[in-house]
């Protein structure tokens, strides 16, 4: 079972919450960033065309969600929150 991040960021003064999960049903490995309980974007990754590999696992999908989820905080921590969210939709490389 693959268990989300919750992490909170502060950049000037403004309390970011940083969340990730997989989304099963969908095939995405989404992050979504509150502000004050309101969401203010989201990263969404698909990693539907891998699921049916045999060599991509559970500790695989951990894997990228933890560095989708390290990204987003990462660009909220250099002020770059807008980048970090373009694109929403993508797939694996």
């Amino acid at each position: 079972m693959i268990f989300g991040f919750n992490t909170d960021v502060k950049y000037g003064e403004t309390l970011y919450h940083v969340q990730s999960e997989a989304r099963h049903a969908a095939h995405l490995l989404q992050t979504m960033v509150f502000v004050s309980g309101r969401c203010v974007g989201k990263r969404a990754t698909s990693y539907g065309e891998y699921a049916a590999m045999p060599e991509f696992s559970e500790d695989r999908m951990h894997e990228l969600l933890k560095e989708q989820h390290l990204f987003v905080v990462d660009a909220i921590k250099e002020g770059k929150l807008e980048v970090a969210l373009q694109n929403s939709v993508t797939e694996l490389s």
